[in-house]
């Protein structure tokens, strides 16, 4: 059971925001619960601007990392980019390799195949770059845990310059440059940057270096898409890189942005970071999860509308066999579950098998933790070994977790929510076993209930499309910076709650002023049946939207959570709301 909360907030800023900002009560609270401490800071976040992003030379190592740049690219030496098979890595690689072919270097990019490489640097192709003649790489996404391929690198004579955002004890003393805003001692002042970020910084050094105009705003397109494809933190400078780079992105410059675009059905107007999140960007991964990713880094530097149309539908292809892969694992997963939670009360869901693909477990054990509210692990077995994927389901950090299982582990990386691991196939039974035990004791509240935290408090008539405008400026939302959620109580369902769409319930409700709204719950048809709110009054949370059909826009209340009004007890000092804490 969740509890509803109300976020706290300074009244003093509530007034400061009201007056200095012309604002309704209710905008100003939805501001202040994200933090904002005055008009100052409500600026930035109405207005993201480049300006607001922090000198790259903050970064330790920038200088360097520029300066071995931009003498490769003069001397015309040949540069390899070493990217990633995910959208980060691929949206990263691509924005290099577009902006220093528009220098003139003489560049190449390289993304390893997730069965034959694995993740990082891969050898081989350090071996035959060699041989023609590489003198400098620059990783993207990937490179700060490389020490053996890095320093064979650098044994021969190659330059390395190491961009990454991965978790990383030690710099690589071997490497030339190390640019990673999460190494340790880095004075850079924002560690959440993501591959394709970092990559962005990188670019933005050796244009200051170099004293010419970059035109770096034409790729902030791909900055969004691939912070958006690795669920970068929704802060500081993430959020000005996202809102610029949608707005470069609405203008579909990219023939292969347009094409994918066109064979994922994405509207070209008025689409949400949400719904790229389930059109577009699971496109860019497709190719990387069950195959190269070459594929996908082509489709986004091809300046050819044929090639473009090529490279999407191949690609559209990838996406539907990854799905029915995807599909196939969870459909084992959810029954391996259903007989563990029968026969036990687990802590976590940890399974293997060797029919699964390797490129798709991560989407699955990402649904089977948001399915069963627990961390979740799969792991394709080949060969005698396994790769697993591990999501938390927000009750444990994984990486610290995969840490107190590495005694079983050949390798494994990650963060907080998320993370991927190497396992020799007879250690998978102990793993399971350390690693049950070991999320039950991290786990935050094993016996208090869960809160949900709202952000504000309305009624109905608050519920207009100028709202839904307001809270569009909150955005873009992600990680650490969740769409607000308001909590609109007593409402009593008139008429006759449905269920449309296959799963949606829909009904319409009126408050204590007798305003009446339509409100609708996607996919809640299995916790909400249309008989157990027929006639009744509930308190709801939710998500306010706009709706477009047939041309005409209208605000949408989407509800979040419910529960039957006068069923939840008090939770403490006045407020009972939420927002997902």
């Amino acid at each position: 059971m969740h509890v509803w909360h109300l976020q706290p907030v300074d009244e003093r800023v509530l007034r400061a925001l009201e007056d200095g900002l012309g604002l309704s009560p209710l905008e100003a609270r939805l501001l202040a619960s994200r933090g904002v401490s005055g008009v100052d800071d409500a600026h930035r976040i109405l207005n993201p601007a480049i300006e607001h992003l922090h000198d790259p030379f903050l970064f330790n190592e920038m200088a360097e990392a520029t300066r071995i740049l931009h003498e490769a690219i003069a001397r015309r030496d040949k540069i390899l980019v070493h990217g990633d098979y995910d959208a980060d890595g691929v949206c990263g690689t691509a924005l290099l390799v577009e902006v220093l072919s528009r220098l003139g270097a003489d560049v190449h990019f390289f993304v390893p195949d997730r069965a034959k490489d694995g993740y990082g640097l891969a050898r081989r192709v350090m071996d035959r770059g060699f041989e023609a003649g590489l003198k400098l790489v620059v990783s993207v996404d990937c490179g700060s845990s490389d020490r053996e391929v890095v320093a064979a690198l650098v044994e021969r004579g190659v330059k390395v310059v190491v961009t990454d955002h991965h978790e990383t004890a030690l710099r690589i003393p071997e490497a030339h440059a190390f640019v990673n805003p999460k190494l340790p001692g880095e004075r850079y002042p924002f560690k959440e940057l993501t591959g394709t970020g970092v990559a962005f910084k990188l670019l933005q050094g050796l244009e200051r270096a170099m004293g010419v105009d970059l035109s770096l705003a034409g790729g902030l397109d791909l900055v969004a898409l691939g912070t958006l494809g690795d669920s970068g933190a929704m802060l500081d400078e993430n959020r000005v890189l996202v809102s610029r780079g949608l707005e470069v992105l609405r203008e579909w410059r990219r023939p292969g942005l347009r094409a994918l675009r066109d064979e994922s059905g994405l509207s070209k107007n008025g689409f949400s970071t949400r719904q790229l999140s389930f059109t577009v960007i699971p496109r860019i991964n497709s190719p990387g999860r069950i195959g190269s990713a070459r594929a996908a880094v082509d489709l986004l530097v091809t300046a050819d509308e044929a090639e473009a149309t090529r490279i999407a539908r191949q690609i559209g292809a990838d996406n539907e066999r990854r799905k029915e892969l995807g599909n196939g694992v969870i459909d084992d997963a959810v029954k391996y579950a259903e007989y563990r939670v029968w026969h036990d009360e687990p802590k976590a869901l940890v399974f293997s098998a060797p029919t699964w693909h390797e490129g798709v477990v991560g989407i699955a054990a990402a649904r089977l933790a948001e399915r069963y509210d627990m961390p979740a692990v799969l792991i394709a077995v080949r060969g005698g070994f396994g790769k697993g994927s591990a999501r938390s389901a927000g009750k444990v950090n994984v990486k610290e977790a995969l840490e107190r299982c590495s005694r079983y582990l050949v390798d494994f990386g990650g963060h907080k929510e998320a993370g991927g691991f190497s396992i020799r196939e007879e250690d998978i039974p102990d793993f399971q076993r350390l690693f049950e035990e070991v999320v039950e004791e991290l786990v935050s509240c094993p016996s208090a209930p869960c809160a949900l935290r709202a952000d504000a408090e309305a009624v109905l008539a608050d519920c207009t499309l100028d709202l839904s405008s307001f809270i569009e400026r909150l955005g873009p939302f992600g990680t650490a910076n969740p769409e607000p959620l308001l909590m609109i109580s007593n409402l009593k369902v008139v008429g006759h709650p449905r269920e449309v769409g296959g799963g949606h319930l829909k009904f319409e409700a009126a408050d204590a002023t007798g305003e009446v709204r339509d409100l609708i719950g996607f996919s809640i048809v299995s916790r909400w049946k249309p008989e157990d709110v027929d006639g009744k009054t509930v308190d709801v949370l939710a998500h306010m939207r706009k709706n477009t059909y047939q041309g005409k826009t209208a605000p949408q209340i989407q509800i979040g959570e419910m529960r039957l009004s006068g069923t939840a007890e008090p939770s403490g000092s006045g407020a009972a709301v939420s927002g997902a804490e």
